[in-house]
């Protein structure tokens, strides 16, 4: 998958992105890294990342790389929402 086309399609549906990728057990773990209060964090771009990550493993793209990829595609919506 093109990283402009998934960034296009995030910027687009974003929403339905997360609810079709975002796994139901990542909410635990967001629930834990609130709940420990040691770490800031978003909820929403907790969830798109996962759900990004998710998406690119699901694609094929093995598991280390889908997190690179799917933290440089947090950090270019970030750079261009700013």
């Amino acid at each position: 998958m093109n990283r402009n086309d998934l960034l296009r399609r995030i910027q687009v549906r974003g929403r339905d992105i997360i609810d079709e990728f975002f796994p139901s057990d990542a909410n635990a773990d967001l629930d834990s890294l609130i709940g420990d209060r040691r770490h800031e964090v978003d909820p929403e771009a907790y969830r798109m990342f996962v759900a990004v990550r998710t998406l690119l493993r699901e694609s094929g793209m093995p598991g280390c790389e889908a997190d690179c990829e799917a933290g440089q595609i947090m950090a270019l919506l970030n750079s261009r929402a700013a």
